[in-house]
């Protein structure tokens, strides 16, 4: 099987092409608010450098959120269009579950913790057991202190630990450097191929995304349309990706 991952939920925006051997290509950049105009360049180019097309793909997996409205709205489209135009399963992973899947082989708990804006944080509560990680507490937005509270004596991976991680480490906390802030493509990719196998999935279904909480400012599918489509896009709008 040969899957596309997008990551739009942060400021990173990425993509990775994984088949059932692992990681084909990635490609990864911290973008701000340039959703729009880096994610579809960026499937371009690592189908480019693969020698594939969207018409090789067999599934699309793509980060749900909590995160950047603008970003997830980005990445939904584009993997909506995708599926709907070739008729191929998607699947939803959560940002935070993307953050916490690199450390799944290490033992204890785990917050996963991103920066929601307004002084807030998105976080969950997962626990290792050296092979896989099990979600002690859902999602969910909250303040700083007050989720620093409920996860004291833990390690905190994510851009929101890193902004406040006074306010972690004084609750005991341990918070893990840059190179654990963004949930990365690879990681929706190989956690999208778990389930896309698994035999719950729902091969009709399409993700929606987690959002937690209302929008700082509504945009208009519109302003995405054309680059990455919208949730009614038909094969006409499709991205054109890939030679």
């Amino acid at each position: 099987m040969r899957l596309l991952a997008i990551e739009t939920a942060t400021r990173l925006v990425g993509c990775a092409l994984w088949d059932d051997d692992g990681l084909i290509a990635a490609n990864l950049l911290v973008a701000a608010q340039r959703h729009v105009e880096v994610l579809v360049p960026a499937i371009d180019e690592i189908c480019r450098q693969a020698g594939i097309s969207v018409a090789d793909l067999d599934g699309v997996a793509v980060d749900i959120g909590p995160g950047l409205f603008t970003g997830l709205r980005v990445g939904l489209a584009t993997a909506t269009t995708i599926a709907r135009a070739r008729n191929i399963p998607a699947v939803g992973v959560t940002s935070l579950e993307a953050l916490a899947h690199p450390h799944r082989r290490r033992r204890g708990p785990l917050a996963a913790i991103v920066d929601a804006r307004r002084g807030e944080v998105y976080w969950a509560l997962f626990e290792g057991d050296g092979q896989r990680l099990v979600e002690l507490r859902a999602p969910s937005v909250a303040l700083p202190q007050d989720a620093a509270h409920e996860i004291a004596d833990v390690l905190a991976v994510g851009d929101g630990a890193v902004r406040y991680r006074e306010i972690f480490e004084a609750a005991g906390s341990e918070v893990a450097g840059p190179g654990a802030m963004w949930p990365s493509p690879m990681a929706v990719a190989e956690l999208g191929m778990e389930r896309i196998s698994g035999p719950a999935f729902d091969a009709g279904a399409l993700p929606a995304p987690l959002y937690l909480r209302q929008a700082d400012v509504r945009i208009g599918w519109d302003q995405v349309g054309g680059r990455v489509g919208s949730p009614a896009s038909s094969s006409a709008d499709e991205p054109k990706l890939g030679p």
